[in-house]
């Protein structure tokens, strides 16, 4: 297949690509500078910022996924920062959404990023893709980027929104952010910690979005998340463990909301127990369906040494 993949830098992106070259597919990679002619993934140049994109020399294309946004985690919601973090993924996808339902053959699929984030503070409510979107800056944000697919959607073109949970992975994300702490004694509980967080493994993220290409069955939001939630106390528990560290150090909900204002009451004290239903009614097979395998793999399975190459122990 000849498929398109923006967001190629990023964790996930990397990832994506060498997964799908690997299954022998033609990758054209969408970048935001001077695309180079020499790089060994084709580069097709674009600029969603000021809306610049000619999708006709693309040519045929079989698939598209859209990884592209602003990183949500780092650090304090100015209204500047918002307004980037929003408008990186909506203006992006919208732009995208469009050229691909221009195309004279446009692409059978179009999966698009979305995030768990939709779903808002929920507490202890079971929530699968069928729920409603709840409240909050980034709930709202999920509802704008999903909604800026519908040119694609109205086009034919079978539309996926994969919301990623927390991705378990020593390349980034979560992981790399909290290890330091857990391995210094300084990690702890967020809060009360009885805060669901759905997680997934980068294995699983990449499994999940090749296998969402060839399945036509499936569209619409899809939770990308293993099927086995945790508790923030419970992975505090599982890393210390795992690091054979104590995890004495709980930071209180009211020190986070000091430091982090808004963007840490919505990313590390909103409770989300989230359930990957439509993944799970199709028979899809994680490779990591428990927390604390995954964990294993990604500190102790994969070691990392002080210079931070990967050494396989």
């Amino acid at each position: 297949m000849r498929i398109i993949v923006s967001g190629s830098s990023g964790m996930i992106g990397r990832e994506l690509i060498t997964a799908l070259a690997y299954d022998g597919h033609q990758i054209i990679q969408l970048v935001r500078r001077t695309a180079n002619p020499d790089a060994k993934v084709l580069e097709f140049s674009w600029d969603p910022e000021h809306g610049a994109f000619d999708s006709r020399l693309l040519g045929n294309i079989d698939a598209a996924i859209h990884l592209g946004g602003a990183p949500i985690a780092n650090g304090r919601w100015s209204p500047e920062r918002k307004l980037l973090i929003r408008e990186s993924r909506v203006r992006s996808t919208r732009l995208l959404s469009k050229a691909l339902a221009n195309l004279q053959s446009p692409p059978k699929v179009f999966i698009v990023a979305s995030a768990v984030g939709f779903y808002g503070e929920r507490g202890e409510e079971p929530l699968t893709e069928d729920s409603p979107h709840g409240e909050g800056f980034l709930a709202d944000t999920a509802v704008r980027w999903e909604a800026a697919a519908d040119a694609a959607r109205e086009a034919g073109i079978r539309v996926v929104h994969a919301r990623f949970g927390l991705i378990i992975s020593r390349k980034g994300g979560l992981l790399a952010r909290i290890r330091l702490p857990f391995q210094t004694a300084l990690g702890g509980k967020l809060g009360t910690g009885r805060q669901w967080w759905p997680w997934i493994s980068l294995p699983d993220v990449i499994k999940g979005l090749v296998y969402l290409i060839g399945n036509e069955d499936i569209s619409g939001p899809v939770n990308f998340t293993a099927p086995t939630p945790v508790r923030n106390e419970e992975l505090t528990k599982l890393m210390a463990k795992t690091l054979s560290r104590p995890a004495w150090f709980n930071i209180p909900a009211a020190i986070i909301r000091l430091i982090f204002g808004e963007m840490g009451e919505e990313t590390m004290l909103s409770s989300q127990r989230v359930f990957p239903e439509k993944l799970s009614a199709s028979g899809f097979k994680w490779a990591f369906e428990s927390i604390e395998d995954v964990l294993h793999q990604e500190l102790i399975a994969s070691r990392s040494d002080r210079w931070g190459r990967t050494s396989r122990g």
